[in-house]
């Protein structure tokens, strides 16, 4: 098989892909693939050899991640606002052969490995043969993703050619989507969520993918919503919130779908009272690359997405209160790009299990997230759900804020640990907001009441938009 060839096999003349006033069908697409490989096989990229390409969403994009797997090689796609120092340690790595980037960009960094836009839109116009789409096992790696890095430096995630095959499911069994719809995502294409759930599922569905060069703020997103409405639309947490803020209009939606990281139930109910479209909650990584959990507003809990097996595994000292789940399903990757021991995220078997935390439900089949291992702290001998205690708080401050997290803290002279309650105020006066907070923390029981409050700007975070609240714990007093 090869994944390209499989996302290239829509209706010749039904759109594939658009991009601003771009529209392109999927013969198109598939000349567009053919093309590009055949520039990448005139660069002596051969089968098997690793390339980076940092930029935009866009067809641009599309045509050199795809042409490269078309030609058996592994595209690895990086955020294009990568500092140089990250890319340079991101080659390293990986073992990449080549890059693509802008133009200013690959004149900045001072590699020979480097192409810009510009002289790689030359050369697949001067592209004259036609490459058939190289077979490959269904196991052989087919291109890589690197992790967001919450939890140390980020790590090369090897995926395989199977990993497209079934990248559809999901949409199409959960959301009901088909080829008559348009995806749309607000996350970027170097973030496994929006590249498997929205680029991947609605090419194999032979659906319209609508890809968006700009960096994702409430104004792009509605301008985009407004121009090519979307059916079916993926984000994150933080940008649903501001979304709903700036009364964002989705007429022609009819699913919607939030990840990346835990979406407040609060948040799912105001998205459907305002769209009356429910928000799906899903759950993966990028070791998975597809969603491995899923939970609608009428759904207790999370339960297993079509084609994900889960596997529990109690966390010591919990007395079955608290599990981790290994996962099987044809979207898990090969590993990683280097060995792997500072994580608690494991592969084992074709299975994977993420460095995060599950509770049982307790009148359904099925699980809660509990955060990652660091988010399910003991606090004077008692185990606290920093998500939790989140939630509660952000049921009482919703209307002041506009963002808050818990974070647990431990000093190094000290056993004990501390939890911080970080805010990022919205138009409630300081003093008013600092004093309905301690109200909130009041109504706590003792053991889950964060003992300081703290007001900032903005929260730190990944680039795939995840919170470090390791950045934000160091900025603590010890």
């Amino acid at each position: 098989m090869n994944a390209a060839e499989l996302l290239c096999a829509g209706r010749a003349d039904a759109i594939a892909l658009i991009e601003g006033d771009t529209r392109l069908d999927y013969a198109a697409l598939r000349a567009l693939c053919i093309r590009n490989a055949a520039a990448w096989i005139d660069a002596g990229i051969v089968a098997g050899q690793r390339c980076v390409i940092s930029l935009a969403d866009g067809i641009d994009w599309a045509g050199a991640f795809l042409g490269l797997i078309w030609a058996g090689a592994q595209p690895i796609s990086v955020n294009p606002r990568t500092s140089d120092a990250q890319l340079r340690e991101l080659v390293e790595d990986s073992g990449a052969v080549a890059l693509l980037l802008d133009d200013a960009r690959a004149a900045s960094l001072g590699d020979a490995r480097a192409i810009g836009l510009t002289a790689w839109r030359q050369r697949t116009a001067a592209a004259t043969h036609a490459p058939a789409a190289v077979d490959m096992d269904e196991d052989a790696p087919a291109f890589l993703l690197y992790s967001s890095g919450t939890t140390g430096k980020p790590k090369g995630v090897i995926h395989a050619q199977r990993a497209v095959k079934h990248a559809h499911v999901f949409a199409r069994d959960i959301l009901g989507a088909g080829a008559e719809d348009r995806f749309y995502s607000s996350s970027k294409l170097f973030f496994a969520y929006p590249l498997a759930n929205s680029f991947f599922a609605g090419l194999r569905l032979g659906a319209t993918v609508i890809l968006d060069p700009a960096w994702p703020d409430p104004q792009q997103v509605a301008a985009t919503v407004e121009k090519h409405r979307p059916s079916i639309f993926f984000s994150v947490p933080t940008l649903y919130r501001r979304l709903l803020d700036a009364g964002t209009a989705f007429p022609a939606l009819r699913a919607a779908v939030s990840a990346g990281e835990a979406c407040p139930p609060a948040l799912a109910e105001e998205w459907a009272a305002h769209t009356g479209v429910e928000l799906v909650n899903g759950y993966g990584t990028t070791e998975t690359l597809s969603l491995m959990l899923y939970r609608t507003q009428a759904m207790p809990a999370l339960c297993a997405s079509p084609l994900t097996d889960v596997v529990e595994e109690d966390i010591p000292g919990s007395e079955g209160s608290r599990q981790r789940l290994w996962f099987s399903h044809p979207a898990i990757a090969l590993g990683y790009s280097r060995e792997v021991t500072h994580d608690t995220a494991r592969f084992g078997n074709g299975t994977f299990s993420p460095g995060d935390v599950f509770r049982p439900a307790e009148s359904s089949e099925g699980w809660q997230f509990a955060g990652r291992t660091d988010q399910l702290v003991k606090v004077f001998g008692r185990w606290v759900d920093v998500l939790a205690v989140e939630n509660a708080l952000h049921e009482r401050l919703k209307s002041q804020v506009n963002e808050l997290c818990v974070v647990p803290s431990q000093a190094d002279d000290a056993d004990v640990i501390r939890l911080h309650l970080f805010a990022v105020p919205g138009s409630t006066p300081e003093n008013e907001l600092l004093r309905t907070a301690r109200e909130a923390i009041e109504a706590l029981p003792p053991y889950q009441r964060p003992e300081s409050v703290h007001l900032v700007e903005d929260f730190p975070r990944t680039d795939t938009g995840k919170l470090r609240r390791g950045e934000l714990a160091k900025s603590l007093p010890n």
